[in-house]
This record gives structure tokens, sequence and C-alpha cells, in this order.
């Protein structure tokens, strides 16, 4: 038996990006066993995956030589460094496992060097690129789906019963991510505030999702809604979202998730980063029209709080999309 361990310690979207090549691994390489080492916040998604055997969760620093041990006792032999770090290879190889890539980044004050050279434009390509430039496997691009680990039956049948609540106060089912960990990639809370109003005028308490340290941000957003951050987990949104008319999101872990959910329509809100590499192909990509789009340099971005890319993107644009794919019935 071939045991290939992925490597992606980045985040949860990449994490999610990077499923399709454990699935053309587990699809086409006979008698394989496949292991994936995350970081510790991108360890729900996989629990429960059909094409994943084994999960590897490197937590801190202090942990490293127990997680080493556990990978090498698993006997995994060969690594694919998705994420390209030089610090995942030396991982790869303290474990016995032989790296099947090049992996040589690393960073100096925020400052990297030996970047990852990418395979593809789109990252859902690029990632699974490796099994075609390391296993030969050839494999239509066209139908690359990302796919996390499947909810748990409890929860899916509390998700039913709750969904049968909202409905009685709400005409639609409307997803919103209200927000990133990167403050720079968030959508402006007042035009944000005007959607919300918006939907509530047509009928609908959007349902907005996320983590606990969400909960008051969203709380403060004008309007009506239903507010279930920290309530459910990652695994959990696409067995929400299949109850959902559509979406919308901001280039983060969650619209990767909710990429996932086939045929929902989602509308996707991009500033800094760019959608031609990350936005879901279902995605209606809205995108800031500022001469330094994408600039995918956040962290450092000289705009003031209010002139930022996000902060051009008005509502308006947002309101006729709605109209455009007639999202409200």
């Amino acid at each position: 038996m071939q045991k290939i361990l992925i490597i992606n310690r980045l985040g949860i979207g990449d994490v999610v990006l990077t499923t399709p090549l454990a699935q053309i691994l587990k699809e086409n390489i006979k008698n394989v066993k496949i292991g994936f080492l995350v970081a510790k916040k991108a360890e729900d998604i996989l629990k429960n995956h059909p094409y994943i055997d084994d999960i590897f969760v490197y937590k801190n620093k202090h942990e490293k030589k127990k997680l080493i041990d556990d990978i090498h006792a698993k006997e995994y032999e060969k690594a694919i460094i998705v994420d390209g770090r030089l610090s995942s290879t030396f991982i790869a190889w303290r474990a016995k496992c032989k790296p099947l890539n090049k992996a040589c980044t690393f960073s100096i004050n925020r400052k990297q060097f030996f970047g990852r050279k990418a395979l593809a434009p789109r990252a859902i390509e690029d990632f699974s690129m490796y099994a075609k430039t390391i296993f030969n496997i050839n494999y239509d691009k066209n139908l690359l789906m990302p796919k996390i680990g499947n909810c748990d039956i409890d929860k899916k049948n509390s998700i039913k019963k709750w969904m049968q609540q909202i409905k009685k106060d709400t005409k639609e089912i409307v997803l919103i991510v209200a927000r990133t960990a990167a403050d720079i990639k968030n959508w402006n809370k007042d035009e944000l505030s005007k959607l919300n109003l918006y939907l509530n005028e047509n009928g609908i308490k959007p349902v907005y999702i996320g983590s606990n340290n969400d909960r008051d941000y969203i709380e403060s957003i004008l309007g009506e809604k239903i507010n279930i951050a920290g309530s459910f987990g990652l695994r959990d949104i696409p067995e929400i979202a299949k109850y959902a008319s559509w979406a919308l999101s901001m280039c983060t872990g969650p619209l990767h998730i909710l990429g996932t959910v086939e045929k929902l329509p989602i509308i996707a809100i991009y500033g800094p980063s760019n959608p031609l590499r990350w936005a879901p192909k279902n995605a209606i990509v809205v995108q800031s029209k500022l001469p330094c789009v994408p600039c995918l340099n956040w962290a450092k971005c000289k705009r003031e709080k209010g002139n930022t890319c996000m902060d051009e993107i008005k509502f308006e644009r947002v309101k006729n999309i709605i109209l455009k794919y007639a999202l409200i019935k």
C-alpha cells in the first residue's frame, strides 16, 4: 500500500481548495492511503472526509515532535508539500517521508523568500496539478470540485428541525458571511447594513454565519437578522446552505466552504485578493474598481479606513446583481 501525505498548513480556504487533489489520488492510485497535515484551524473541515484516511494537526512548535512521531508511526512514506513551506519539508523529512516536490519558502519579518511557484492561475487547479506533475494522472480540470468532511448525522437532524422553525420568520434563506479575520478584506458595515435593510423590505431576515467572535459585530449591523455565529461548526455550513436561496461573502474560509455546495449562487465581494485565483466557480464576483486592485498586500495598505477598496464597493452594485440574477423571488 502506498501512503501519501498532503501538507497544507495555510488557511481554511487553501485547505478546502486542496481537497480535489486528495480525491484524484484516491480515485486513480490503487491501494493508496491519503493523510493530510493541516493547521489547527482547518482540522474540523477534514473530519468524515471520504477521500482522507488520516488527519494530522500542526498545533504549535512545542508539539511538533509528537506530530512527527504520529506521522512516522502511521508509516507515511511520501509527501506532497502544497503549502510550499521549507518548514513543512523539514517535518516531512523528520517523519521519514520523501518530499515529492520542492518546497523552500520561508519568511523573515513577514517578508517571504523563495515563494512557491504556482502551477496554474486558479488555486484549485494549481493545487490539483501535483496529481499530473508527480503521478502523471490526467483529469478534467473543469470537473474539479472541492469537498469538506460530511456533517454529523445528529447535526443534520438538528439543522433540519431548526430550518423548519426559522422558515416561519423569513420568506427565503439568505446566508451572509459578515467579515473576515483581515479587516481590510471586510465590506463596509454601512453598506452591509443597507443590504440587510433591503432584504428586510423584501420579507427576508438574512442568516449570518461566523464564529463566536463575530456575534457582536453582526448584532451591530442594522436591521432584523438571524445571528447563528458560533452556533454551528464549519462542516455544518454546507448542510445549512442546502436550504438557502443564495449567499453573500467576502474572500474568507467560509466562502470556499459555501463554494462546495453545487448550484448555490454566491455573491463574492473582492477587494485586495484576486478573484481569478480564489473565487469559487459558482460565485458572482463584485470587485472594487480601484486601480490598485488586486494588490495581494492587504497587510500594508496605505489607504485610510473609509477609503479602501472594500469601501469603494457600494450597496447599489450588490443590489443590481440581486436584481440582474433575480435572486429574490
